[in-house]
């Protein structure tokens, strides 16, 4: 019987299907699918959806209307909160007893097609074969059990064709699941070596070139011929504007200085009614008395979605935005927007004013491209961050200490992030200005105006002491002078040339130390050098060392 074969298998299979799952997850669905069909039921939870909007739109307003200075307003809008709320219980109870209704019916007909059939099929069919075995290749004791209880000898009874269909099934869901679950780890487990790989495999490649690049940054001043300089004033004084910045930036991380947490202050779990929230809070306060910014935020804490977006975007958003709303997230997303940026704009205003040419000329002028474009990525990775948040993650948060506090963390590592930029361009500029590292060599036309400017300097020194020896040559007092100098200093070196021990020891040194023809070439040959270019158009050369040694 093909037919009860097949029948017997997909019993089996649609029973392990339900294990796997699960039968409430089968409900949920089932429900779901019902409920997209239009129907009574389907108009019925659409009532109850227009009521609960309608419902929680007079709670707010209700929280929000004060009972002393506005009593006939709130009296109507309590009014109208006890009657949309009993409004809501009643069909709350009639639709859970649908509900109800539904599960149990669907469970009566699940357990009837696959446990009911489950029993009944080996029961009424205990006495036929499944199929038959082939005759003589197994022996008696194999053909009596497979056939147990009641089949036929030879055969294969349904109980033993449900007990194989049974294991087969397990088996092949368990090594699906298996498949899977290793499926799924081995992709956790090869993105959380994605990064060591990929340091090993390029490691071998990418640290030489790192050290080479530190090398080559660490001796630029040296194979330039640059020598260690004190630290220019300017360049000095824009250094400790960004260490003041920085500073300021992680001040302002300190939890003295960080906006205060309703939360963490009352060691409040999330799920808290508000009442008891801002009683706790109010126990705290000096006076006994919420303040103004208490009392906005006491009115913007009607549900849930409100105290998510308070653990997202910071307390300030949720209790000064005019226009926000729960029911659209977005709208103090847009509200944050200032407030998140502004440190970074005020971070770049320094960044621009400590780079600028006019200020700390080329040392800061070579930085300002990286740290501009590194400010760049410090506040698109900040708005990423917020914009992509999950911030519904906290809603089964139960317990004070599963709560992220997502705003507060935030504002912690966007000061540390901008603190450390600012921290790394002083210090680079310090090590370029300094010739210390990073150091940009002059360029062609830098070099020639630094050789020019030189040798400006040496031609004037060149032109004073010509004019002060000519000055010493045409007045006769000077010139007396330096003729009585020079004849002074004749007779001193004649006196100590003429000393016996002074004779031997020059004898000795040109005779056993000196070349006397080597110098007295070198000395010709120099001579010849310097006088050469002062010779006149149409006066006649003077002889060289070689026409000298030929006698012309």
């Amino acid at each position: 019987m093909p037919s009860l074969l097949l029948l017997v298998f997909l019993v089996e299979l649609a029973i392990q299907l339900v294990n796997t799952i699960g039968a409430t997850t089968i409900n949920n669905l089932l429900w779901r699918i019902v409920l997209s069909f239009p129907s009574s039921l389907s108009n019925e939870f659409a009532v109850q959806r227009k009521k609960q909007k309608e419902y929680l739109a007079v709670r707010r307003d209700l929280k929000a209307t004060s009972s002393q200075d506005e009593f006939a307003k709130w009296a109507k809008l309590r009014r109208q909160h006890d009657k949309l709320l009993e409004d809501l219980e009643k069909q709350k109870a009639s639709l859970d007893a649908t509900r109800a209704k539904f599960d149990r019916s669907l469970t009566t007909a699940r357990l009837v097609s696959t446990k009911g059939m489950q029993w009944f099929l080996p029961f009424w069919y205990s006495k036929e074969p499944i199929f038959w075995l082939p005759h003589g290749w197994f022996p008696y004791y194999v053909e009596w059990f497979v056939s147990f209880p009641r089949a036929p000898i030879g055969s294969v009874s349904i109980v033993m064709w449900q007990a194989a269909c049974a294991n087969f099934v397990a088996l092949v869901f368990s090594t699906v699941v298996a498949i899977y679950g290793l499926a799924i780890a081995a992709r956790e487990e090869k993105q959380k070596k994605a990064q060591p790989s990929l340091l090993i495999f390029f490691g071998p490649v990418l640290i030489p070139k790192i050290i080479g690049w530190y090398r080559s940054a660490k001796n630029a001043p040296k194979i330039h011929g640059l020598k260690v300089q004190p630290v220019p004033s300017a360049v000095f004084r824009c250094i400790l504007l960004l260490i003041a910045v920085a500073g300021f930036f992680l001040v302002r991380t300190l939890p003295v200085l960080s906006p205060e947490n309703v939360f963490a202050v009352t060691q409040s779990r999330l799920q808290i009614p508000s009442d008891v929230l801002f009683t706790r809070l109010a126990s705290l306060r000096p006076d006994g008395k919420l303040s103004e910014f208490d009392t906005s935020l006491r009115n913007k804490f009607v549900n849930m979605e409100s105290r998510l977006l308070y653990l997202h975007l910071g307390p300030k958003v949720l209790a000064e935005c005019p226009f926000c709303s729960a029911d659209e997230p977005n709208s103090y997303l847009y509200y944050a927007l200032p407030d998140l940026l502004w440190p970074h704009l005020m971070n770049w205003a320094v960044i621009a004013l400590v780079t600028s040419r006019l200020v700390t000329g080329r040392v800061g002028g070579q930085w300002r491209g990286y740290a501009t474009i590194g400010g760049i990525i410090i506040a698109a990775l900040d708005v990423y961050f917020v914009v992509t948040y999950n911030y519904m993650g906290n809603r089964r948060m139960t317990r004070l200490q599963e709560l992220d506090f997502f705003y507060w963390k935030m504002r912690v590592w966007r000061a540390v992030g901008l603190a450390g930029l600012d921290a790394l361009l002083g210090l680079v500029m310090y090590l370029s200005s300094t010739n210390r590292a990073f150091v940009k060599p002059p360029s062609p036309a830098e070099r020639i105006e630094n050789v020019t400017r030189v040798l400006g300097g040496v031609k004037g020194k060149v032109n004073a002491l010509g004019v002060v020896k000519n000055t010493a040559s045409r007045d006769e007092e000077l010139r007396a002078r330096t003729v009585a100098y020079w004849n002074h200093d004749v007779r001193l070196m004649r006196d100590v040339m003429e000393d016996r021990e002074v004779i031997e020891g020059v004898s000795n040194a040109l005779e056993n130390r000196i070349d006397i023809d080597t110098v007295t070439r070198d000395a010709t040959m120099y001579a010849e050098s310097m006088l050469q270019p002062l010779q006149g158009y149409g006066s006649p050369p003077l002889p060289t060392t070689a026409e000298k040694d030929k006698g012309v």
